[in-house]
């Protein structure tokens, strides 16, 4: 006569559906079960049932538990008792690796990683998304699309594991990257000189790779381009060098496509970027340190002519092709910072007029303290007759002020150490007033003398144009 019971075929079986109903069964003519439990693996009873003829084991179970369930069938009148076994573990959640809170990349995707292959992966969002899974199904990419910048999407992803069985939903953030804003640093200026870069700074550092060349337009009123070179200077901002120069006397215009540029957070220009500034007359200013004279040329004709003073032996004043960088009506000066106050050439001038800095800490500037003019005697600077603050030589030519209302930054500079046989004659709108050959014949580019004349720190309107930037290829 059959004796017995019927479990469930799970023993020994891995990745179980927790949400199959588990029932056990007597068999036999007057059999009953006299006890069934189920236990987790810490060997707790999650459910149990005495003298019953069937038992349905409650669910869903646990995810990836081992669960332990065992059964005993009795038939008291023949005295009969047997005790079965089964041992099985419920499909594991798979992990997903990092935080909720994910950010877009920059090509629009959000990547999961999990520890073990996934199934099918349906997202809910205010955010469009499109999931693509790689061969081994353990990395899911996210695509999105239509959203805003600068945002945070809640998303909820409701899974199944390889297998198909359905796993608990789970919640992510996803935002996206800022805006990227940018600004020229000469936006609305006039009258500038021919070789004075342009900075575009960027409120976050660009992408790898980023060609500003084919995102970024400079061409002046009447549609001619401007041709020149671009240069990386840091992470958050490009210099563009005119070259030959800017074109005389004309209204730059700069525009930037808004799709063209990223940041390296994937932000791109809200709207399109447009930016002007005027440049002036051709101007350019020589210095001949062999004659002590200084000229200004506009449109390729001298329009005057100065004797200064320029830096002594041991403090020669820089020979190359420079232009003025930055530009103060009074300017405090001073020492090396390496020479202390009663330290043998440290010095302190305050409210030294019209200075204009070309290179480094090399300037045009007045000079109040002597009327030597024609002869050296500077730290390296080029001195100038001034009227400014001369109660000693009060009917001076006010050759210094001169100079700082004619000229403006950008304007080029020369300086030969020895003259050339015939003064160049420049003509208008020509020539290379960036200066990438050298002017004289033993050019001093390099020397930067200890006791040159210095700024007061900080003080710089563009510091960043006397820089160091890297090419960009």
């Amino acid at each position: 006569m059959p004796f017995g019971l019927n479990m469930p075929p799970l023993d020994g079986k891995e990745m179980v559906d927790p949400r199959l109903p588990l029932t056990v069964e007597s068999t036999g003519f007057n059999a009953r079960l006299a006890k069934v439990e189920m236990r987790d693996e810490t060997g707790k009873v999650i459910a149990e049932a005495t003298d019953q003829g069937s038992v349905t084991l409650p669910s869903p179970l646990a995810f990836g538990t081992r669960h332990t369930v065992t059964a005993t069938v009795v038939r008291p009148w023949f005295g009969q008792s047997k005790t079965s076994e089964i041992a099985f573990t419920t499909v594991a959640i798979p992990k997903l690796e990092g935080p909720a809170l994910r950010m877009v990349s920059p090509d629009s995707s959000v990547t999961l990683q999990f520890d073990q292959p996934v199934g099918e992966i349906q997202t809910t969002s205010g955010i469009h998304l499109k999931t693509e899974a790689d061969a081994s199904r353990k990395t899911v990419k996210l695509i999105a699309s239509d959203y805003a910048q600068d945002q945070t999407y809640p998303v909820q992803v409701d899974w199944h594991t390889s297998t198909g069985v359905p796993l608990p939903p789970f919640k992510l953030e996803l935002t996206t990257a800022p805006p990227l804003t940018a600004e020229t640093n000469l936006k609305g200026q006039s009258n500038l000189g021919l070789a004075l870069p342009m900075l575009v700074d960027f409120s976050e550092p660009l992408a790898e790779g980023t060609n500003p060349a084919q995102h970024i337009r400079l061409s002046t009123g009447n549609g001619q381009a401007v041709s020149g070179k671009w240069e990386r200077q840091g992470k958050k901002s490009l210099r563009f060098t005119p070259q030959p120069g800017w074109p005389a006397s004309s209204t730059v215009e700069v525009s930037i496509d808004p799709q063209g540029l990223r940041s390296a957070r994937g932000g791109t220009l809200e709207k399109p970027m447009a930016d002007r500034f005027t440049i002036g007359s051709d101007r350019r200013i020589f210095v001949y340190l062999d004659k002590q004279r200084m000229e200004a040329v506009e449109n390729g004709e001298v329009v005057r002519t100065f004797k200064v003073s320029t830096g002594k032996s041991k403090t020669p004043t820089v020979t190359g092709n420079f232009y003025i960088y930055d530009r103060y009506r009074h300017k405090t000066m001073r020492s090396n910072g390496n020479v202390r106050p009663g330290q043998h050439g440290y010095y302190q001038v305050d409210n030294v007029p019209y200075t204009q800095f070309f290179h480094n800490d090399y300037a045009f500037h007045g000079a109040f303290w002597h009327n030597g003019f024609g002869h050296t005697a500077s730290h390296g600077c080029v001195n100038m007759s001034t009227k400014d603050l001369n109660r000693r030589w009060p009917n001076s030519p006010e050759d210094a002020g001169w100079l700082f209302h004619w000229a403006a930054l950008g304007v080029p500079v020369t300086v030969y150490g020895t003259s050339p046989v015939v003064t160049p004659k420049v003509e208008a709108g020509n020539g290379d007033p960036a200066g990438e050959n050298k002017a004289s014949d033993h050019p001093q580019t390099g020397h930067n003398p200890a006791s040159a004349s210095k700024a007061e720190p900080g003080a710089r309107v563009y510091p960043a144009l006397q820089k160091t930037s890297v090419k960009i290829d």
